[in-house]
């Protein structure tokens, strides 16, 4: 109970990586950004991606894996891997450096 009362306290601590990576880039357009924290497939990185990152971090995600096997790491990363390339698809872009330019629809917001 006591550590769930502690853990509690900053359930809204922080800035979604999201929030952080568009104010960032906004403030720092040639800035290299690194999107880390809640990245958790290929679209989360693809996202993070088309919102300005220039690398995407993952740990969590791979941390179960990684708790398996190197097959199990490889495997989350080609996953990841199609993830990314169906993204680009989707997106018309070319390739990951491509994918910056896509055009982007938040949820909730009219056209």
């Amino acid at each position: 109970a006591h550590a769930r009362n502690v853990a509690m306290a900053f359930a809204g601590w922080g800035i979604p990586t999201a929030q952080a990576l568009r104010q960032l880039h906004q403030a720092l357009p040639t800035m290299p950004l690194i999107a880390s924290g809640g990245i958790r497939d290929g679209i989360d990185a693809a996202k993070a991606i088309a919102m300005g990152a220039s690398l995407v971090g993952q740990a969590a995600a791979v941390l179960g894996s990684a708790t398996t096997s190197t097959s199990a790491v490889l495997a989350h990363f080609a996953v990841v891997i199609e993830q990314l390339r169906v993204a680009c698809f989707c997106t018309g872009s070319a390739s990951l450096s491509a994918l910056k330019d896509a055009r982007l629809v938040r949820a909730g917001d009219e056209e």
